[in-house]
């Protein structure tokens, strides 16, 4: 398979589905916490989908030892967790 041969595009994707795993899994919680079910089912499942493509990417890139993809899978969270956070305080009229 063309993306887990190439280290380039391992971590393009790796970096995508990061970032839409953490920023999802950021506004569940929200979501479940604000008893708000359809919201928290939706994103629960895009969790999900994101988090299966990108693990099964990442694992491969773990033991292949090509850090691009690892680091891609770790700036990817970061940013998923910084936007998500940022959106709910921006929602709630805080900075």
């Amino acid at each position: 398979m063309e993306i887990v041969e190439n280290q380039y595009l391992s971590a393009g994707v790796i970096l995508v589905t990061q970032f839409v795993f953490i920023y999802l899994r950021t506004l569940n919680v929200i979501h479940t916490a604000e008893k708000r079910i359809l919201a928290a089912i939706i994103t629960g499942n895009g969790i999900g989908l994101a988090w299966l493509i990108s693990i099964s990417i990442g694992a491969n890139a773990i033991m292949k030892g090509e850090p691009l993809p690892i680091l891609a899978f770790l700036i990817g969270g970061s940013i998923g967790t910084y936007l998500g956070i940022k959106k709910e305080l921006n929602k709630n009229g805080k900075k």
